[in-house]
């Protein structure tokens, strides 16, 4: 992550270097963008970027958490609900609203592509939906509500992964005709 004087930079000035950098990364990949063109672009000498960060991958990410951040904020809370309806309503909202940002954002996209998960990514709205499930009646909680949350955060991660790496797809659709909804039912259904 970023060195204490990043985080001393102004915010327009640490949001620009983000952008800058999030474009290599998208354009040419993780590995294939260069440090050295990244840093010419932002406009800093060597020794700031160095002041900034450790090295490539440090600012790889710290792009990558700043991303995964813009893209939380457009997700927004887990609002409780009190119908099954109204949880496939919400879940459904929130993939639409990812969908369309990453639609909107292809930089933001490639880079979460490329980016392995963070533990715990998403993991407030995930645990709150599977609460809302459990309290609602939609999942059965036998298993325990720990391991039911994780699994489902690791089926959404899942699916999410497919559809980073799939331009065209959309985010609750994670492919091989089965929607995320129905993986999801048959995860939380006690048979």
């Amino acid at each position: 992550m970023p060195l204490p004087r990043f985080d001393r930079l102004a915010p327009d000035a640490r949001a620009a270097i983000l952008a800058v950098a999030r474009s290599h990364f998208a354009r040419d990949g993780r590995d294939g963008a260069s440090l050295n063109r990244i840093i010419a672009d932002c406009g800093i000498s060597k020794t700031s970027a160095y002041h900034y960060f450790d090295g490539k991958d440090d600012l790889f990410a710290a792009v990558a958490a700043d991303t995964t951040a813009r893209v939380s904020a457009v997700l927004g809370p887990w609002a409780p609900v009190r119908t099954t309806d109204e949880l496939w309503e919400q879940f459904a909202a929130g993939s639409a609203r990812l969908s369309g940002h990453l639609r909107e954002h292809p930089d933001d996209r490639a880079v979460l592509a490329a980016a392995p998960p963070a533990p715990g990514e998403g993991g407030e709205w995930i645990a709150a939906m599977v609460a809302d499930g459990v309290r609602i009646g939609l999942i059965d909680a036998g298993p325990g509500l720990e391991l039911i949350t994780a699994a489902t955060a690791a089926v959404i991660g899942v699916a999410d992964a497919r559809a980073l790496a799939r331009p065209g797809r959309a985010l609750d659709h994670p492919g091989d005709g089965v929607p995320l909804r129905t993986l999801l039912e048959r995860l939380w259904t006690a048979r």
